[in-house]
């Protein structure tokens, strides 16, 4: 399995603690993770606080090593970029668009887990690029999770 620190090293990127701890944090959960939930796991180590994890978020985002998707609640989770999927259109050369991806996800209406499904992606037409100018492209598929959907079976039972 790839490092937080090899992957920053491999985009040309240097990494520093808070980088590292922060990715490591994403590498390692199954889950898209909000900016709270990220801080809660790096409970301890020193230097990292509120603030250091929102400018890492924007640093890791700008380097296309994350993407950030936006939940129910008008919050922001954040997930890794898997490196064989990252969005690009064919002829852009908007940097905008360098920083998105285009799979869809999944978001659960009751917990808030958002999962990434690789395997549904954008194939949006490049007539589309040369008439608009794209900035942002979103695929959310909303519903119950499987554990949400067993809370539920319960109590309707």
């Amino acid at each position: 399995m790839v490092t937080a620190e090899q992957l920053m090293i491999e985009a040309g990127l240097r990494p520093t603690q808070a980088r590292t701890a922060v990715l490591t944090t994403l590498i390692n959960s199954h889950t898209a993770l909000s900016q709270p939930e990220i801080l809660n796991a790096l409970q301890g180590v020193k230097e990292i606080d509120r603030v250091t994890v929102y400018r890492v978020l924007d640093w890791l985002q700008e380097n296309a090593l994350i993407h950030k998707i936006s939940t129910e609640d008008r919050a922001w989770k954040y997930q890794l970029n898997s490196p064989k999927r990252s969005f690009k259109t064919p002829s852009s050369s908007s940097p905008g668009m360098l920083n998105n991806h285009g799979h869809a996800h999944l978001l659960c209406q009751s917990c808030g887990t958002v999962l990434c499904i690789h395997e549904l992606a954008a194939h949006i037409p490049q007539a589309i690029f040369d008439t608009y100018q794209v900035s942002n492209i979103e695929i959310s598929l909303k519903g119950l999770c499987p554990d949400c959907q067993k809370t539920t079976a319960v109590v309707h039972a």
